[in-house]
């Protein structure tokens, strides 16, 4: 530490509680903008809203699991991106046979179509 970079702790360096006082180089220096501190902007905007996915749990043998592996492994994908699209898939199809993409969870009162 005697390369000049920091100071010797000295007791000028030291102050009582309640005695403590600006150095005077800060003093004059306090009108200057600071380098190290970002001008005052505007707040960034908020984040999008997320869309939340919910969990759901899927029961099945240790055969279907090891079949479900496979095919992933095959497609190059995980078993949570197969069971995705198996849903998407099946959801597509009962709203193409109900006649409605919501299946009724909507407030459009569409569930009595069909």
């Amino acid at each position: 530490m005697s390369n000049g970079k920091y100071a010797n702790i000295t007791a000028e360096l030291l102050a009582r509680k309640g005695e403590a006082r600006p150095w005077p180089a800060l003093t004059a220096v306090e009108e200057m903008p600071r380098p190290w501190r970002p001008a005052v902007s505007s707040p960034p905007p908020p984040p999008p809203p997320e869309i939340k996915e919910r969990n759901c749990a899927v029961r099945m043998s240790a055969h279907d699991y090891e079949r479900l592996g496979i095919l992933a492994v095959k497609a190059d994908l995980t078993r949570q991106q197969l069971l995705k699209q198996a849903l998407e898939e099946f959801l597509a199809a009962r709203a193409a046979q109900y006649g409605c993409a919501c299946l009724g969870a909507c407030n459009s009162n569409c569930s009595s179509v069909g």
